[in-house]
């Protein structure tokens, strides 16, 4: 393990935690993650990085994304965070349900950039103590929970000049890699254009937009029967008219498409699609389907992931206080109805190793556009506690915890060690790259529709 990593850590561990802790307390929804993107900055900045803010979908508004670069030339080491939370979930930081007004960390990614973030000055603290070349990138991305941040960031270029990429994800289990190829998502908005007219007195020359969504919808939920069983299809109403004595002349829908493969993605949007196009028929009005984003499943790559976990299993033990076990039992015993069975893992603190054999996953990720790109392993596991499930108020109060800091600083020692291991041996990357390419091959070269794309409309 390297020496000077673990060095910094200890003089900079509880300004890591600080950091996480602070995004947590900010909290933000996808796309708004203004003050999570000030603080990112000012942290990367404060450590030696140039550093640049963007609003990645809105280009000239607010920044709610982070491009911070320290050193030159090959090998281009990157990280990747995130730091969005969900609507709703506000959560005191007890082991109990305690709601408060907002957002929360549902999905623990207030622990995200702080981890990654602090990887990369690690890893560049590694480098400058021995004269290593090369160059460190760290990006705080926006909006993964609508899988869509890096997405625009990818459609920027700003992912271009990668060699490798590496992340982390808490998870209520042991630290391993992501063996998961996960799901390839399409996000789109269907809009109907109908006739506004009196529904009582005048309904024959009404033509109605929130009808065309309801057929719409029969249609799709009626294509679930004819789908491979890995599909999903998720709906939610954007707009659905003002009044119910108007008929309405506009209505919305936002769609989750999900698939196996980006191909299959590509066949499901085009059946989705006709569904629109009857509604529209059937209803005489005229429809419009904006592509938001496409992201692709994850590909993924075993020599990069042995090497990761390699580099992961040389890190000092990860341990918790007294303190720390008591909280976690009450929130257990709290969130499962029960407590924990004599033996039976709250706290997870071990790491385990790859199985070599990637398997197929319901969820989706927009970090499947950077696997795309350079060649990407993650780490996913602790920070959470056994059995608690994701997108709950344990989830956001565990998030908030030492156990989720002190999960964000032994995570991001595990990331700079690969990282320096990296900048070491740049010749490891050639056998990543090359599976990379045949793996892209195979898939036909499959290329997500650009954010923001106009799909079809009558």
């Amino acid at each position: 393990m390297n020496k000077t990593i673990l060095d910094w850590y200890k003089r900079n561990g509880d300004d890591v935690k600080a950091w996480a802790k602070d995004i947590w307390d900010h909290c933000e929804i996808a796309m708004e993650e203004y003050h999570a993107c000030e603080v990112t900055a000012e942290f990367m900045k404060k450590h030696g990085f140039h550093v640049e803010t963007l609003n990645c979908k809105f280009p000239g508004e607010k920044p709610n994304t982070v491009v911070a670069s320290w050193g030159s030339g090959h090998p281009v080491i990157g990280y990747i965070g995130e730091y969005d939370g969900l609507t709703g979930m506000g959560q005191d930081c007890v082991p109990y349900y305690s709601p408060k007004e907002g957002p929360g960390h549902g999905c623990a990614h207030n622990l995200m950039s702080p981890s990654c973030g602090s990887a990369a000055i690690a890893c560049k603290e590694a480098m400058q103590a021995e004269s290593l070349p090369g160059t460190v990138m760290f990006f705080a991305c926006p909006a993964e929970e609508t899988v869509e941040g890096k997405i625009y960031m990818a459609s920027l270029g700003l992912f271009d000049n990668l060699d490798v990429c590496m992340a982390w994800h808490p998870q209520p289990r042991n630290l391993k890699i992501r063996e998961l190829r996960q799901c390839s998502l399409t996000n789109m908005k269907v809009e109907f254009f109908g006739l506004a007219a009196h529904a009582s007195s005048y309904p024959e020359r009404g033509r109605s937009a929130l009808d065309a969504c309801e057929i719409m919808n029969v249609g799709v939920n009626y294509l679930r029967e004819h789908v491979e069983s890995t599909t999903r299809m998720h709906y939610s109403y954007i707009n659905g008219g003002d009044k119910p004595n108007i008929v309405p002349s506009y209505a919305a829908l936002h769609y989750f498409l999900r698939t196996k493969d980006l191909k299959s993605n590509y066949e499901l949007l085009e059946r989705v699609k006709k569904c629109a196009e009857g509604a529209s028929i059937m209803t005489e009005t005229k429809y419009k389907i904006t592509i938001n984003s496409m992201g692709p499943g994850c590909i993924l790559l075993n020599g990069f992931n042995r090497f990761l976990y390699e580099a992961a299993a040389k890190i000092p033990q990860i341990s918790f206080s007294a303190k720390d076990e008591a909280f976690a039992k009450e929130l257990f015993t709290n969130i499962n109805g029960r407590e924990p069975e004599e033996g039976e893992d709250i706290i997870f603190t071990k790491i385990e190793e790859p199985t070599g054999n990637p398997v197929y996953a319901p969820s989706s990720t927009d970090a499947g556009v950077v696997s795309r790109i350079c060649p990407t392993s993650r780490l996913f596991g602790w920070g959470e506690l056994n059995r608690t499930p994701s997108h709950s108020w344990g989830y956001v109060s565990c998030a908030g915890s030492e156990i989720g800091l002190k999960s964000a600083v032994y995570a991001g020692i595990a990331q700079a060690q690969a990282g320096y291991e990296i900048a070491k041996d740049p010749s490891v990357i050639i056998p990543w790259r090359e599976d990379l390419d045949q793996q892209l091959k195979e898939d036909g070269d499959l290329k997500p529709i650009k954010p923001n794309t106009v799909y079809s409309e009558s």
